[in-house]
């Protein structure tokens, strides 16, 4: 982890702190409750509740520089996919004359935060982030989650949860097509797939991986039963190899930068 990435929200702290140190203050109940819910807010992508929990003049600074306003912020997470909303680890309050200051990690973010009362209810003034290094035991997860969700949506035929695994400038190279270039064209080819198909039996997994900081090279097999929605045709067991390299593009945030899958059904 990049410690000097919290340096400039620390500084922009010096002020708030008493110069006397005084026994710790333990976080309110409420503060604990709104910490909770702002986090789990984020990973349902429920805008609303994390708008509530938000100050108006609220920054976010990201491992890459990049500073993101309330206003930013909201019509991304509006975007994004829910997730399941996951523990904080390493958690640390300390407080300070105006609020308190959040620490903790989440996979593999590191994160901070300043809450303070505003109009008499809490709410995140200040946010910095930083990344760590991604331990194998977190990508495995990672990976492992992903695999569930596809073959689920899949299942469901749903394109759109099928491409929102994807980068906005990912590269599908599959059996028998030309490359599909781009999310909007994954969901599409998806879209294709799962209209022509009632799909039953999915299963991905993952057999091997290469990590190489913010990039993830993964192998693994995939297996389903494909019955034709139109005609008589009789279903097909189709069973493949899959080949994925996985970008992070965020705290905990993984997307297929490039995929590569074929059959293991003989070529007719």
């Amino acid at each position: 982890m990049n410690t000097h990435s919290f340096l400039p929200l620390i500084a922009a702290l010096v002020t708030l702190i008493p110069t006397r140190s005084p026994a710790q203050v333990p976080p309110p109940a409420d503060l604990r409750a709104a910490a909770r819910a702002r986090w789990d807010a984020l990973s349902r992508a429920d805008a609303a509740t994390w708008d509530r929990l938000t100050a108006d003049s609220f920054t976010v600074t990201f491992p890459n520089g990049q500073v993101r306003t309330k206003a930013d912020r909201i019509p991304q997470i509006k975007a994004q996919q829910p997730t399941q909303p996951q523990p904080f680890e390493r958690e640390h309050y300390q407080s300070v004359r105006n609020g308190f200051v959040h620490r903790y990690r989440s996979g593999d973010g590191a994160l901070m935060e300043v809450w303070t009362k505003e109009r008499g209810a809490w709410r995140v003034a200040a946010m910095q982030v930083a990344t760590v290094d991604p331990d194998s035991l977190t990508i495995r997860r990672m990976l492992d989650t992903a695999d569930a969700t596809f073959a689920a949506a899949l299942m469901r035929g749903d394109s759109k949860a099928l491409a929102g695994h994807y980068a906005d400038d990912a590269v599908l190279l599959a059996t028998g097509m030309k490359a599909v270039v781009g999310r909007a064209a994954v969901e599409q080819t998806f879209a294709g797939f799962v209209g022509a198909f009632t799909i039953s039996n999915a299963r991905l997994q993952t057999t091997d991986v290469i990590i190489n900081g913010d990039v993830v090279i993964a192998v693994g097999t995939y297996s389903m039963t494909l019955h034709p929605k139109a005609g008589t045709g009789a279903d097909v067991a189709n069973s493949g190899k899959v080949l994925t390299v996985w970008e992070r593009l965020g705290v905990g945030s993984w997307k297929i930068l490039r995929a590569c899958s074929n059959s293991d059904r003989p070529a007719m």
